[in-house]
């Protein structure tokens, strides 16, 4: 015999359902959305960020002299004239773009593709003090966008790899370029753009390197983060409240038709469920309804004509089974025997009832 095993399942009424599917798109979209509209915002941030730094670069590449730099990194020093007058026009274009607070040159030698060696900075000598235009430019700047004035790179100091040379730097020395990742230190979040400088005779001998502020970018990003989600929470939060309304409405005529079917199936048929299809506008479910209806009618007609069948067979049942019982007493000796006896207790009444009317 096969033995039938209940399988246990968790049940998920269909408005949980519902709600739970609704939800779930929701965020998904709603997190789709964000984080479209944040790169989307934060890409248009940071292209207006790289053309700035290559405008800028480029720039102060121009108001370089090639030769005077050449001649500066092999046979000048540090702070000397020419140090002085380049490192001044670099701090001229700070002056004009305060957010590029750092600007310097290098150069790449023959044969070393893995590093670049700093010549210019527009850093201004330990100990000197600042201008009073140096100053207000700095006041115009946030507190992460400010360089150490310590940070200034000695002439001919390397630069290679493992200190964060990137392939765009090293190649800055041939074409105009900026990065396309942000990079951060102990001052700040930065974006670098380059632009070669070029001799009397066209040809490329150094690069100009800008470090750029990314504080607009960044302060961005927060004003994306501190004004979209709470309005992305709101109206999530407002359409899942739209959500569980729909829910409701479109689940109650189910749950009332599902009430109505377990009160039926326990034999109770007193169930009025003509509201479900009463109205002017009708959907699959009120079909639903009126066909249920229909069939607890017959179902119930079913029901009630059962059970008189079952109550005439009863009878019938109770009639041979009366009858049986009766054919079995006739049949035995002990019946028969006694009714011999009977019989012949008539035959003798009625023999002395005739000798007693013959003798009258």
């Amino acid at each position: 015999m096969t033995e039938h095993k209940t399988s246990r399942s968790l049940y998920i009424s269909l408005r949980v359902r519902l709600l739970l599917i609704f939800t779930l798109l929701f965020m998904v979209a709603f997190a789709a959305v964000f984080a479209w509209f944040y790169d989307f915002a934060t890409d248009l941030a940071m292209n207006d960020l790289r053309k700035d730094l290559i405008a800028t670069a480029l720039a102060a590449a121009a108001a370089i002299d090639g030769d005077a730099h050449t001649e500066l990194y092999e046979n000048g020093v540090i702070d000397d004239e020419t140090y002085t007058q380049i490192s001044s026009s670099l701090r001229a274009v700070t002056h004009a773009n305060p957010k590029a607070a750092g600007i310097y040159t290098y150069v790449q030698l023959p044969g070393e593709d893995d590093r670049v060696h700093f010549v210019v900075s527009s850093l201004l000598p330990p100990g000197v003090e600042p201008s009073p235009l140096d100053v207000a430019v700095a006041e115009q700047l946030p507190e992460g966008c400010r360089i150490n004035s310590n940070a200034r790179p000695e002439l001919g100091e390397a630069y290679d790899w493992d200190a964060g040379l990137s392939p765009t730097m090293l190649n800055g020395v041939r074409e105009p370029g900026a990065e396309t990742e942000l990079w951060s230190d102990e001052w700040g979040q930065w974006l670098s753009g380059y632009a070669p400088i070029y001799n009397s005779a066209g040809n490329p001998v150094g690069a100009v390197g800008v470090d750029m502020c990314a504080a607009d970018v960044i302060a961005l990003q927060e004003n994306i983060q501190a004004t979209i989600v709470p309005a992305f929470g709101a109206s999530f939060a407002l359409l899942a409240a739209m959500v569980f309304i729909v829910a409701h409405r479109l689940t109650r005529p189910i749950i009332a038709l599902t009430s109505a079917a377990d009160s039926i199936g326990q034999g109770n048929y007193d169930q009025d469920i003509s509201r479900l299809h009463r109205g002017y506008f009708k959907d699959e479910v009120a079909k639903l309804a009126e066909v249920f209806e229909i069939m607890v009618g017959k179902v119930r007609t079913r029901e009630e004509k059962l059970k008189q069948q079952v109550a005439e067979l009863q009878i019938m049942v109770d009639e041979s089974k009366k009858a049986k019982q009766v054919a079995e007493i006739v049949d035995t000796d002990f019946f028969r025997d006694l009714q011999s006896k009977a019989n012949e207790m008539r035959a003798r009444r009625g023999d002395r009832l005739r000798e007693g009317v013959q003798q009258r």
